[in-house]
């Protein structure tokens, strides 16, 4: 295995070597992923599982397909109302969810739209849905030239947000496993993390727990990783599950997931 890396080395915002997602090549390389990303699909699923929201109303931000998403969650809503930029998400979100959700008598309302620019109005449209935002808050690193706009936007977003209920799954760091740990599934089957995040000072590097730095070398962590900047949107004392995702074989990103109650 190649040299494992500090803590301290995982945090590099200026690095390179993700993106964002979205257009026909992305659900392509979804759909062909299917089998590697089960372990992480079903993970997720677990979580979501424990998230019951008092609203019977959801607004998906960055519904992206639907690639990683519950269907029996889903129908747990009498309307689900989902938004993305990518125009390819809108048919292969159907194709995934739409037959469950006629079976569930969920209306299904999609529109592509950059909701994170209109959330403000939508949040005022529809003041009791529980808002969901789906693999997306990690990507405005990518958005923005300069990261301290994607951080101010981040920022923005959690205000927005205050008394609400909402949750979400996104990368929180990204980067590469050794050379042993690329095909090491059972990496994936220990299980994910479960912490409870203090919120980080901003500009401050996220302080990493004993158990964080366990479960990252058992990841193979190798060289210094990508900060995604989402450290600190979730308000204190918020229990945050952590999984590993097999993006590709030399790559792992590190999923946070919460749901934050008002």
């Amino acid at each position: 295995m190649g040299q494992t890396a500090q803590v301290s080395d995982l945090v590099l915002p200026s690095a390179s070597g993700a993106g964002a997602s979205g257009g026909w090549l992305w659900h392509w390389r979804a759909m062909k992923a299917q089998v590697p990303w089960s372990a992480t699909t079903q993970q997720i699923a677990r979580w979501l599982g424990g998230v019951s929201p008092g609203s019977s109303e959801l607004l998906l931000i960055g519904a992206s397909g639907g690639w990683m998403m519950s269907s029996a969650w889903l129908q747990r809503f009498r309307c689900v109302r989902a938004f993305d930029v990518d125009r390819w998400s809108a048919p292969v979100f159907r194709y995934r969810h739409g037959a469950a959700l006629q079976q569930s008598r969920t209306t299904l309302i999609y529109q592509q739209l950059d909701a994170l620019r209109y959330l403000p109005q939508l949040l005022r449209t529809y003041p009791d849905a529980f808002v969901l935002f789906d693999n997306v808050l990690g990507q405005l690193r990518f958005v923005h030239e300069r990261l301290d706009a994607a951080e101010a936007q981040l920022h923005a977003i959690t205000r927005m947000l205050r008394g609400r209920e909402w949750a979400s799954v996104h990368d929180a760091y990204s980067g590469r496993v050794g050379s042993d740990t690329a095909d090491a599934q059972v990496q994936l089957l220990l299980g994910p993390l479960q912490t409870v995040r203090q919120r980080s000072v901003a500009g401050a590097l996220p302080q990493f727990s004993s158990a964080e730095r366990q479960w990252c070398a058992q990841m193979g962590v190798k060289g210094a990783w990508l900060d995604h900047l989402t450290a600190g949107i979730f308000p204190a004392g918020t229990p945050i599950q952590h999984m590993a995702w097999p993006f590709s074989r030399e790559r792992r990103h590190w999923l946070q997931a919460a749901w934050v109650r008002p």
